[in-house]
């Protein structure tokens, strides 16, 4: 119903703000990341918006960039996400990161999202992982590609590096990025030392 909003920023909380255009203000709620890239209160935004309706409410929700909003679109559309889970999702992470986590299938980072168990995280994985590979419109996977972790190198490293207390999602974007700059090929223990000299 409403594309986007253009006004004056009147307040700004970590949760919600408040955009006044043509004498209305009105209250979206936001992700932690859209209030961060939000200027001070008092400057000219535009926030890209998406209306829930319920029987009993209607609950605006603001975006600064339209790639934000879209991937909020992806999540919603998952069986048992709503816009309150998804914008929670959002707040732990940009698109990319959360890319990253799924490609990775580090449901332990997605499951430290408030209201989202491992039960969830791990579906979100295995719906997500399929959307993401075909990608999802504008939104890139970060620094993971679908077939990481493909080899037996870059398994052993992986789970080598985990022992250590590394994420998954960390261990896979240190990696990609140690492969993609490497001429040659690399050892396990050579793969693991490049990754902790980083």
């Amino acid at each position: 119903m409403y594309e986007f909003i253009s006004g004056k920023l009147v307040s700004k909380q970590p949760d919600h703000v408040v955009v006044e255009t043509s004498g209305i203000g009105y209250r979206l709620k936001v992700s932690h990341s859209t209030f961060e890239q939000l200027p001070a209160p008092g400057e000219t935004v535009t926030v890209y918006t998406y209306l829930h309706v319920r029987e009993d409410i209607l609950d605006l929700y603001g975006f600064v960039k339209k790639v934000e909003r879209e991937f909020f679109y992806t999540l919603i559309g998952i069986s048992k996400i709503g816009p309150k889970a998804a914008l929670a999702i959002l707040s732990g992470g940009s698109p990319a990161d959360i890319s990253n986590w799924v490609m990775a299938e580090d449901a332990k980072t997605i499951a430290k999202t408030p209201g989202i168990g491992p039960t969830t995280a791990k579906r979100l994985i295995l719906e997500l992982k399929p959307k993401i590979e075909k990608g999802l419109g504008n939104v890139e996977p970060g620094d993971l590609t679908a077939h990481l972790g493909g080899n037996s190198v870059e398994n052993e490293a992986i789970m080598a590096l985990e022992a250590l207390g590394y994420t998954r999602s960390e261990v896979f974007a240190k990696i990609r990025k140690i492969l993609k700059d490497s001429d040659s090929e690399l050892s396990v223990e050579q793969l693991i030392k490049k990754v902790l000299q980083k």
